[in-house]
């Protein structure tokens, strides 16, 4: 007896030593799943992964265990494509659960339950700011408090978890939101002096984000040069399919406001109350409105229509935004509306509603 408690004493520190280290996952899945094999892969870089393990589901339950590598996410995949579950999971030392029936999620262990926590609040701080974009009755100060917030919980996060796996797949996955350029810059400038030559956020990032801004501007140069310029006529769809030529709306008041719109883009129909007070407040003055929706949907847009009640006449192309007309008056984005005068001349571009007004108002259209 005394043999076998020194010689498990002998052993105890290797023992203690071969159980750190090591992950165990527990994962649940679809009954239908059973007898079926899951596969457990582990990314090398961006571009190499490497088959660790496969594990029977029985009882619409699976497990794995193995050496715990904190380096690099591994991804949990079950079926064929285009048929694939999948999760991706840091294989960090402990009990990690991974759940591939309703929610697609892994949670458990430190890393795994902080990547859970960053992505969940990225989104809510960015629907709140997106709410807020799109709200008819949003004043700049809310707009402006929400923009500030999804920032700075962006360089927060960065900063204080860019020594983890989960931190550099955040900002790797985060970092285009970062917006305008000067906090692009911030966040490398702090990102040097904590470790110089930091791969998080790089002098390449700050060039693509110049280059993004020079194409912008390219862009809204292109926009504004179609001003001062006679209007480009296409033959469009009126709601009851009859073929339009925008000519026919041209000249018959003092201004026409052309309002290029679709019924996927929120945005634009945020805008559209803001348009109908506009047109309410004008309509007496001269003012009329078209609106061209780029719609390849016609029964999304018949069905929109419905919906926002729009008491002007409504044209389609069924082209979308890569249609001649799009690019005929540069349209890279939209809402986007131009402002004719009673000669088809363009004498205003890149407007909503607001700008619309406001070029009203300069105009002495009161």
């Amino acid at each position: 007896m005394k043999r076998i408690i020194i010689l498990t004493m002998l052993l105890f520190p290797f023992i203690l030593v071969c159980s750190q280290g090591k992950y165990h996952i527990n994962g649940i899945l679809n009954n239908d799943y059973n007898g079926k094999y899951v596969k457990l892969f582990q990314f090398q870089g961006d571009t190499l992964i490497t088959s660790i393990d496969s594990a029977k589901v029985q009882k619409g339950k699976f497990s794995f265990k193995g050496k715990a590598n904190v380096d690099e996410f591994a991804i949990v995949t079950i079926g064929k494509y285009p048929y694939i579950k999948s999760v991706e999971v840091v294989l960090e030392e402990g009990d990690i659960r991974v759940y591939m029936d309703t929610a697609f999620v892994a949670s458990g262990t430190p890393l795994n339950d902080l990547r859970n926590s960053l992505n969940s609040e990225v989104t809510r701080l960015c629907g709140v700011w997106y709410d807020l974009m799109i709200k008819s009755d949003t004043i700049d100060v809310e707009r402006d408090k929400a923009h500030d917030d999804y920032q700075k919980f962006i360089y927060n996060a960065t900063i204080e978890n860019r020594l983890n796996l989960v931190g550099r797949r955040f900002i790797a996955d985060n970092k285009s939101a970062i917006w305008p350029l000067e906090n692009l810059v911030k966040l490398h400038e702090q990102l040097e002096a904590l470790q110089k030559n930091n791969s998080l956020v790089t002098q390449a990032d700050i060039k693509k984000f110049k280059e993004l801004l020079d194409k912008q501007a390219a862009f809204t140069k292109k926009q504004e040069e179609t001003a001062n310029s006679q209007y480009f006529d296409f033959v469009l769809q009126d709601t009851l399919g009859i073929q339009r030529s925008i000519s026919e709306y041209v000249g018959k008041s003092r201004l026409l406001f052309v309002d290029f719109w679709a019924s996927w883009c929120s945005p634009c129909r945020a805008d559209i109350p803001h348009i109908k007070e506009v047109y309410e407040k004008y309509k007496d003055k001269g003012l009329n409105v078209l609106a061209i929706s780029f719609d390849s949907n016609k029964a999304a847009w018949k069905s929109a229509l419905k919906k926002l009640k729009m008491s002007w006449e409504q044209l389609i192309e069924v082209n979308g935004t890569n249609s001649d007309l799009a690019k005929a008056y540069q349209i890279y984005g939209i809402p986007y509306g131009i402002l004719l005068d009673s000669e088809g001349t363009i004498i205003a571009v890149r407007l909503h509603a607001q700008s619309l007004e406001e070029f009203l108002l300069k105009e002495g259209l009161k």
